[in-house]
């Protein structure tokens, strides 16, 4: 049997099917710009991006090194063979230096806004995932994208509408936060060469992908055996017995120092020799190199290899190694001034225990949040001032004008300084209550100290890598 179509009848059929493509075409969601822009960077939030670039400036060679996985930062600076740097995990950033120990720091506004730039430089805000996390990324005019990671700061990301590559980022008020220049290929990934702004690392020199994991620096490891708690020494501040080479040493337990240290004269017994440049800031700022030497025993820990910078005596108390916070945020300490022991532990973690004071870190440094008469301020935890509180000049000219109850001198690492003592009648550190106390000022200080004056009233446990300090009363 055979079929005929009709000329008309085929025309009607045609039609037909053309109105019903136009009304698919209507109907299908336009393009996601975002998306767009994902795919013409080569969805580079998606693999890791290892850079590296060299400058000789003031006559030094700077390496810089800059890895990036997502909102995955690690940033590495070296400078004569001192390296230092950052890791951001996408939430909180932390800092590193001598000893490659990466100490969380304080969560602040810078914190809020590198959730977002590095958000925003990754290409990552691009992706679904940005916002199925609680992210968002609105048109904010052409090429411009009004951007907020969650918990995060809102900022503006320019982009190229050439290209669809990122040109720069501002603040929410127009100001000019980073700059993104000289774009190339990583594998198929887009990536700027030229970053500046105060959180970027400057020029690069090239980049490619890598199928490394990313994190933060492994830095110096300790491990743990069940000595005995080590005898604490007469001094006014922790100075116990230790081994360092295969030589017993005098330790001393110092928060408040980074990086830690040994004196010339340990180095020279040890036949080391100093090289790199650091600036050591005490009572007085100067210049230094440091040695790596191991293994390092502190009671039940013990170090394989350490980096240390490299100070003169001190004329205060004589010890020939300053422990300071970036091998302490690897330990437990645990200082009992009545029964002359200190307790060399792994970190612990767990709840708050009562007494705990939230330990913060700003630059390698922690931080407590201390208070005296009318005044609140971020203070230095420093196991090494033998106070309860000491504060700068400039603090105690705001006042009140505390009664000074005694003049003189400290002694410290590279010099002196004049100090009064006053008495502050209503003090407390985190949640401690102290009443009134006995406050050093010092001429040359910046911020307040929080010192280890305390132990003679508490039992005091730091634990840096819980992020706590522990005063059990007595």
């Amino acid at each position: 049997m055979r079929f005929a179509v009709r000329p008309l009848a085929l025309a009607a059929a045609l039609a037909a099917a053309a109105a019903a493509a136009a009304g698919a075409r209507a109907a299908a969601p336009p393009p996601d710009p975002l998306a767009a822009i994902a795919a013409a960077n080569g969805h580079a939030a998606t693999v890791r991006v290892h850079a590296t670039g060299t400058r000789v400036l003031e006559g030094r060679t700077v390496t810089t090194s800059l890895d990036v996985l997502g909102t995955q930062r690690l940033f590495r600076r070296c400078v004569a063979g001192v390296c230092g740097g950052t890791w951001f995990d996408g939430s909180r950033e932390s800092t590193f230096a001598l000893n490659d120990v990466a100490l969380p720091e304080e969560v602040d506004a810078s914190t809020l806004t590198l959730r977002t730039l590095a958000a925003i430089a990754s290409y990552a805000f691009a992706e679904p995932a940005f916002r199925t996390a609680g992210g968002t990324a609105l048109p904010a005019g052409t090429g411009r994208w009004r951007v907020r990671a969650r918990d995060g700061m809102e900022l503006i990301a320019v982009i190229d509408p050439a290209t669809q590559a990122l040109a720069r980022v501002d603040t929410a008020e127009g100001r000019t936060l980073a700059v993104y220049g000289r774009q190339t290929r990583a594998g198929a990934a887009t990536f700027a060469l030229d970053r500046s702004g105060p959180f970027e690392s400057g020029p690069l020199d090239a980049a490619a992908v890598v199928a490394d994991p990313i994190g933060p620096p492994g830095g110096a490891a300790a491990t743990f055996s069940d000595a005995p708690p080590l005898a604490l020494g007469n001094e006014p501040i922790p100075i116990v017995t230790c081994s360092l080479g295969g030589r017993t040493v005098r330790c001393l337990l110092d928060s408040g120092a980074t990086p830690s240290a040994m004196t010339l004269g340990l180095a020279e017994a040890l036949k080391l020799e100093p090289h790199g440049e650091l600036e050591i800031a005490g009572v007085s700022r100067f210049a230094t190199g440091f040695v790596e030497a191991g293994p390092l025993a502190l009671g039940s820990a013990r170090f394989e290899r350490a980096r240390f910078a490299v100070i003169p005596p001190s004329r205060a108390a004589r010890f020939d190694v300053v422990i300071g916070s970036d091998l302490l945020a690897r330990v437990r300490v645990v200082l009992d001034r009545a029964a002359r022991t200190a307790r060399i532990l792994a970190p612990a973690s767990g709840a708050d225990r009562p007494g705990a004071v939230p330990v913060a870190f700003s630059n390698g440094s922690p931080i407590v949040q201390a208070s005296f008469g009318p005044q609140g301020a971020r203070a230095l935890l420093d196991t090494g001032d033998e106070a309860v509180l000491s504060i700068g000049y400039a603090a105690y000219r705001v006042g009140p004008q505390w009664t000074v109850v005694a003049r003189g001198q400290a002694v410290g690492v590279g010099g002196s300084d004049d100090i009064l003592t006053v008495e502050i009648p209503d003090v407390r550190v985190g949640p401690l209550a102290l009443g009134p106390t006995r406050t050093t000022v010092r001429r040359t200080q910046g911020i307040a100290h929080v010192g280890i004056g305390l132990w003679d009233r508490y039992l005091v446990e730091l634990d840096e890598s819980a992020g706590r300090a522990t005063f059990t009363p007595r």
